[in-house]
Parts: C-alpha cells; structure tokens; sequence
C-alpha cells in the first residue's frame, strides 16, 4: 500500500556536536512532534529500520502533530543520520487512531512488518520492502489491548504478538495474552496469563530476564511506577516473578553487565503531587535463579524525570556504559542534560560527564542505531515546562525532538548492519572462502526482527567468539581473530535475538589455499565475494567462480552479470575469475553456466560496496 507525505518536515539541523568529554554526538533538531507522538506511552512509538537501509526509522501511531488521524505515521532515515518528513498510512480504522505498535517479520519474507491495536483489534500491515505496507486481516482480541510486543514466545521459529489488557473498571485485573503467528502474518490465540496490578498495567517490553532462552515479558503499571517481571516458558505460558518499583517511575531492560542476562535500570522520580527527586539510579541485576539484587548507583545532581537510563558501548572500549539525564539541582530546575557514565567494567560506573545541556526540560531518550556505523546514536524530546505550581508542571510548549549522532572515537566494530535486508546478516571479512591466511579475522553485523542479544561465531562445530556487549536495538556486532589450522573449515555465524530468534550465515573457508575448488555435483560454487559480503569502494570486486556440468555434457561458457548487465564471459571453462570495479552501494551479481545441452545453473549473490 502507498503512503503519502503529510506535511513538510521542520527540521532545524543543528550540526554541532558537543564535546565537553570524550563522548561526542551531532545534533538534529526536529520540531513539533515531527519524528513520533508522545500521546500513548512507550508502547505507542518504536524505531525499526523498515526499508532494509541499514538504519532504524521511526514509526508512531496517530494522532499524530499534523494529520495521520486514524492511521500511523513513518519518518525514514537517511544516509547522514537526518530524517525525512513524516508520511502518513493510507488506511485507517473507522477514522480512530491505533494505540500500540510493534514490529516483526510476521510473514517470513524479511521486511519488517507493523502490527496496529485499535482498541479490541490487531492490524497487521505487511511492508513491501521498501517501506510501504499494505492492510492484512484484522485479529480480533477479548478487550482492548493496553501494550503490544511483538517476540518469537514459543521457539518456532515465527515471531508472535504479546499484549495485555485492564479490567475496564480500572479494578487493576489484568491478563497478558499470546497471539501465535504462523510466519504467513496470520495470527491465532494463545495463552493467557492472569494477574493484578494497581495502578493497571500498561506498557511491554521483550527480554530474557532468566537467561535461559526463552522470551520474558516486563509489564509496567499505566503510572509508571511499577513494573513486574513475568517469565516465559519457551511454550508461550508466563509466570509472574518479582515486582520491582514503587518510586522508579519505569525501568527499562539492557544486558548492563554483558553475560547474557536481561537487567532492569530505572530512575527514580515521584510524580504524584509535589514532584520528589533522587540522586541516585536503580539497577536490578537479574540471575538465572530468578532472583534478583539491586544496586544504587550515585548521581551528581538528581535526575530530572523518571525515563530510564540508556545503556550501551557508546565509547567503544567494549564495555557497556550508561546514559541519565539529570536536572541542574534537586527542585528540577534547569538546566536539563544528558550525562555520559562510562562503565569500568565491574558493575560500577564513573561519574557523569555532560555531553548535552539545554534549558528545555528532557523527558523521553531511546538508545538507537540512525546512522550507517557500529556506533549507538541517541533520540530524545525536550520541551519548555510550564509551572503552575511549585514543583508542578502543567504545560508544555516548544516540543522538539533531537538525534544525536554519536561521533566517538573509539574501538567500534568496524562492520555494519546489512543494507540490502531489514533482518540478516552482513559479512565484512573473509568475504572470499579461499585464500585466507591464519590468524584469521571475522567481522560480521547483524540485524534481527527483535532487539538483540548477542553474536556467535562457530568453526567446525565449536562456538570460538560470543559478543553480548556489542548488542543494541535491533543489532549485534561481533569482531574476532582466531587462529586456525590450514584446510577447509566450516563457519558459522549467528545473529541472537533476545528471544532467541536466529538469524544464521554458514560458509566454507580454506585456510593456506587460494584455489577455488569444483562443486561436488553438477552447478556452480562460488568463492567470492560470498553472500552478503561488504567490500571497499577502493578497490575492485574479485569474483571467482568454478563450474561442473553433468558427465557426457561440456561447459559451453560461464557469465557475471552485475545488476542486470553482462560483465565478463568465460568460453569452454570450468572456472571464471575476474575483477570489476563496483560503485558504492548495492548491488546483485548474477553467476550463470551453460552446457552443450541448453542447460543452464545460475547463482545470485548479495552484496554491498562502501
């Protein structure tokens, strides 16, 4: 389905970046609501990169700032790290605004699908690759749904649909219902999960808080005050465990230490008449005997509103960090900044060093990836406070909502998400199965349909590099030097999400040979570059390719083609090797072999020059 572009967006680019620390973003400006809507809570905006660039986008439900009513609103990134204006989806729903959205692969094809609540109905609108979407059939729910997640819950492969739902009366009975999908974007009920929460639950997330590799679910109360851990089975059954808050007005859950296991962090902030402030960050670390310890990690000042912190390697040492804002003192006055804690590695943090300050009051931040690196960049949305009373705000004006860039300099990984594919992985060396010299250095990137995990690397059977650290948003990263003997090895490379949907490139790599060897049967086997290959824009492609045709048959000539257009032609050959200057960006090579016959193989490989 087409969308058509609702207003111009006006965007003011400050391209400043701001380094009174090691730790340093670009900044774009973006007013009045231009990138999502802050209406609903957490649940009613997310960032998934939905026309397989390589970089999220961000996708909001109406109403949006300017139109959008009854539909759900896109604003794509581009290539520097900037978004364009915000489209609005041409179908809608008795003219009523969704509330909830989520992202997933629900039917298999590799582009991010969006799945829609609008009040006791699921939508799912199926992407067409390319960043439109077009109306699926609507899945009817027992209530109306209070949060959305989308999450392979019962380890088959397909991703499915969490969502729960509040006693009307406002009683706080609540249950947390499955919708099993079949991987065709179709949809049937699963179990349901029973519980009370006061105030009602409300908003979702997807981790695995147990490490034991299966989707756990963390419900947040409608204030935001609470949240409960509720662990699932691999089946699609839950059972409620801790519940974690009271002050902390939400935690959010990221791998802090990097074993694995999905922590909470929040930030305590009371909201419920004259405003209280606290010094000091919650985390509640989580151990697979589902228990849980909590730690207070000292701030400076005190935080400015409740959001969770952020948690990432935004330095690039390989370990994580975290990102807090805070208010200039304890009465929540300015100014507002966003402040760096670089992790030691240890469970303790150093002191904050501000990276952004501004008089406007902050009060939403997401970790996210919006430009083409390995980095984690940052979104949040300020606006000026208007107090009627002490400590009271009531007014909000001069929305904006800014990406910050990160520009760091740091060890980051050098391989980036893949540009052809919203899900999957990108090799970016070896990029040839032959010709490999030991020590051997493997450089992947991964994209999957949930948040991620972690990156595994495999030869021969044995797991030699897990990276759980290099894990955020949508991504995992993984970069590694391995010794290995001279030979033929088999690789392989798994993207995890954090329910342990797989995403899995397998290759053979000869170690100490640069000749390419003949397919054991009839058909081509390709050596370079291999499927999904990232290469440099300074220096030609190396295609090499070696042919068998049936016994009694003769190989009459072997071809390249290039996105469409013959480059190179082998006559009589069983090998084909040649080298083609490639300009940066995408591009399809095509691999064809012909015998006396007629008869002809062909093979068609990815890849992306940059």
């Amino acid at each position: 389905m087409l969308i058509r572009t609702a207003s111009p967006l006006a965007a003011a680019l400050l391209l400043s970046a701001v380094a009174t620390s090691a730790q340093t973003f670009t900044t774009h400006t973006y007013s009045n609501n231009n990138l999502w809507s802050i209406d609903q809570g957490p649940n009613d905006h997310i960032r998934a990169d939905i026309n397989g660039d390589g970089r999220e986008d961000f996708i909001s439900t109406a109403p949006f700032n300017a139109g959008c009513n009854g539909s759900f609103a896109v604003a794509l990134s581009n290539s520097d790290g900037t978004y364009g204006s915000w489209t609005c989806a041409t179908f809608s729903y008795n003219g009523n605004g969704p509330r909830y959205v989520a992202a997933g692969d629900f039917n298999g094809d590799g582009a991010l699908d969006i799945a829609l609540s609008w009040g006791n109905l699921i939508y799912i609108a199926l992407n067409n690759g390319a960043g439109g979407f077009n109306p699926g059939n609507p899945v009817s729910l027992d209530a109306d749904a209070s949060g959305l997640v989308a999450a392979d819950v019962n380890r088959d492969g397909h991703i499915d649909l969490v969502y729960d739902t509040t006693n009307s009366s406002g009683t706080g009975a609540s249950t947390l219902n499955v919708l099993f999908g079949d991987g065709r974007g179709g949809f049937t009920p699963g179990p349901v999960t029973s519980f009370t929460m006061s105030p009602p639950a409300e908003a979702l997330q997807v981790g695995d808080v147990d490490a034991d590799g299966h989707a756990d679910i963390l419900v947040t109360d409608a204030s935001q005050d609470q949240s409960e851990i509720f662990y699932g089975d691999g089946q699609g059954d839950f059972t409620a465990g801790p519940t974690v808050g009271g002050t902390t007005t939400q935690y959010q859950l990221f791998d802090i230490d990097g074993n694995g296991t999905s922590d909470l962090i929040g930030a305590p902030f009371f909201s419920n008449g004259p405003f209280a402030y606290y010094n000091y960050l919650d985390i509640e670390w989580s151990h697979a005997n589902r228990t849980l310890t909590s730690q207070h990690v000292q701030l400076k000042n005190c935080t400015g509103d409740g959001w969770p912190p952020q948690v990432a390697d935004f330095d690039g040492d390989g370990i994580q960090d975290i990102v807090v804002a805070e208010a200039a003192d304890c009465q929540g006055n300015s100014p507002y900044t966003l402040n760096f804690m670089k992790g030691n590695g240890n469970g303790t943090f150093q002191p904050e060093k501000v990276f952004y300050s501004t008089n406007d009051w902050i009060r939403e931040w997401h970790v996210m990836r919006a430009s083409h690196s390995s980095k984690p960049d940052l979104t949040l949305w300020q606006a000026q406070a208007i107090f009627t009373t002490a400590h009271d705000r009531r007014f909000l004006s001069n929305l904006e909502q800014l990406v910050l860039v990160n520009t760091s300099s740091g060890n980051f990984p050098a391989c980036t998400p893949p540009n052809f594919s919203a899900t999957g992985i990108n090799n970016c060396g070896p990029t040839s199965s032959v010709g490999a010299t030991s020590p051997v250095t493997f450089r992947f990137a991964g994209a999957n349909p949930t948040p991620g995990r972690d990156m595994e690397l495999w030869i021969d059977g044995k797991k030699v590099a897990q990276n759980f650290t290099h894990a955020f948003s949508h991504y995992d990263f993984l970069q590694q030097t391995v010794s290995l003997a001279d030979g033929q090895h088999k690789v392989s490379v798994f993207s995890v999400g954090v329910d342990y949907s797989l995403r899995r490139d397998t290759f053979d790599l000869e170690v100490g040979n640069s000749v390419c060897p003949l397919p054991g049967g009839s058909g081509l086997n390709v050596c370079s570059p291999l499927q999904n290959s990232t290469l440099p824009a300074s220096q030609p492609v190396t295609a090499y390719v070696r042919g068998r045709v049936p016994s009694g048959k003769a190989i009459v000539r072997m071809e390249l083609w290039v996105d469409g257009a013959k480059k190179f032609t082998t006559d009589g050959s069983n090998s084909l090797k040649t080298s083609v200057s490639l300009a940066p960006g995408r591009h399809k090579v095509s691999y064809v072999l012909v015998d006396n016959a007629g008869s002809t193989w062909k093979d068609v490989y990815d890849i992306a020059v940059q």
